[in-house]
């Protein structure tokens, strides 16, 4: 049959689990939440508890996580589990919701009264639950009297837990934390698991939960994508849309608009942020195949990184073994890999070939004492791009199996991106 745990917040029995704690209430506490102690079985909670048939002397060794709701509304704010996140949500899923259903006859019901009931009307409706001193399972019951949409959302037979609509269930906590009082208490009892041999004692639960949703997080969250300029986020994210959809919604890339001027020792910066904060989402951070890109990622690469984040440069290509170059000593024809592929040299030949039919020439700069090579870098860097991206909403419109365009380059980028974790 299994043993149930009970999450409570208020003394209201909010959340039952089997077995086992459920990891997401467990990042409410810490470790340093637990508490053990004695008790009489008479002083269970009573709504939970009010069918129990204890003897007077019969005790209970408690094992708990509680803390009080300010402390709990405080642990949801800082992990970004607001009101406003709540709200936001809401009004998604729920719109979601209804748009799914609406050729639903048979609960069309059930669907009027979710559509008419706002964010402040589902709060209503839980602050009539919380305070009822009513278990859920027989709250419609003993309530009759008691609004629409409690008796709705106590039904617990749909597709959200207590009818929010809400993507993360700490949404929902967070929205009961703002009716209770701040000193009341949010318990996660394990009592009756401890007892049954689940977990034992001293079992660390919750530093447990935590880590096992760590582990789980790194893998199924984006792969985030930092790289050295807004101009290879840019294209990177329209080549990866249009050349591997099916991929595109696996990978994120940095907000822009938080980022300082770009360059690869900007990157660098925000590589050591994110191993500094701890990030957990796996990461790839991507330098120029250029002398400056391969002297700073050698940098980072001696720094003790976590594994969760990759260094590489953009790769080798055959189009960069002989390219046209401009220095000093005149135009030359040179490999210039390893020297001067900034992601304009991935746009394509169709791209980099000029009006006279000639590559766009790579300028030779200073001498990179780390790697030993100078640094170059392509002219025309601003229509380069806007072409490379006209070619990309052209490939869009084509509606061909094979776009046209040369691709070949971009593709062995995304090859080299695709690979960063295997």
């Amino acid at each position: 049959m299994g043993t149930y745990c009970e999450f409570y917040i208020a003394d209201y029995p909010v959340l039952s689990s089997k077995s086992q704690v459920s990891p997401l209430v467990m990042t409410l506490f810490r470790e340093s939440d637990k508490k053990v102690f004695a008790r009489k079985c008479q002083e269970r909670n009573q709504l939970a508890w009010s069918h129990a048939d204890w003897e007077p002397e019969e005790m209970d060794k408690v094992v708990e996580y509680s803390a009080t709701a300010k402390v709990v509304s405080e642990r949801l704010e800082i992990m970004g589990f607001t009101l406003t996140r709540a709200q936001d949500e809401f009004e998604t899923e729920k719109a979601t919701y209804l748009e799914d259903r609406k050729d639903w006859d048979f609960i069309a019901d059930e669907l009027a009264l979710i559509e008419r009931s706002t964010f402040p009307d589902f709060i209503k409706a839980f602050e009539e639950i919380l305070t009822s001193g009513v278990h859920p399972v027989y709250f419609s019951e003993k309530r009759p009297e008691a609004s629409e949409l409690a008796r709705y959302i106590l039904k617990d037979d749909g597709e959200f837990y207590w009818g929010f609509p809400c993507r993360d269930i700490r949404s929902f906590f967070r929205i009961l934390l703002e009716i209770v009082p701040q000193t009341a208490f949010v318990i996660q009892d394990i009592t009756d698991l401890v007892a049954g041999g689940y977990y034992e004692e001293d079992a660390e639960v919750c530093e447990w939960s935590i880590q096992a949703l760590k582990g789980d997080y790194s893998i199924n969250s984006k792969i985030i994508l930092l790289t050295e300029g807004p101009t290879d986020s840019a294209v990177l994210k329209a080549s990866l849309e249009l050349l591997y959809p099916h991929l595109s919604g696996y990978y994120a890339f940095m907000d822009l608009a938080v980022r300082s001027p770009g360059g690869a020792g900007s990157l660098v910066h925000v590589v050591k942020s994110f191993a500094g904060a701890g990030i957990e989402n796996r990461t790839i951070a991507l330098f120029d195949n250029d002398a400056t890109g391969h002297s700073t990622a050698m940098q980072l690469r001696a720094l003790k990184l976590p594994s969760n984040i990759r260094v590489i440069n953009y790769p080798n290509i055959a189009l960069a073994l002989e390219y046209l170059t401009s220095g000093p000593n005149g135009n030359a024809i040179q490999d210039i890999n390893g020297s001067a592929c900034s992601i304009e040299l991935y746009y394509g030949r169709d791209v980099l070939t000029g009006n006279d039919g000639a590559l766009i020439p790579v300028r030779w700069k200073g001498f990179d004492e780390k790697v030993k090579r100078y640094q170059g870098e392509i002219q025309l860097k601003d229509t380069l791009k806007e072409k490379f991206l006209a070619k990309v909403r052209t490939a869009r419109l084509s509606g061909h199996q094979q776009m046209p365009g040369d691709w070949d380059e971009i593709k062995q980028l995304f090859k080299a991106i695709f690979d960063a974790f295997k």
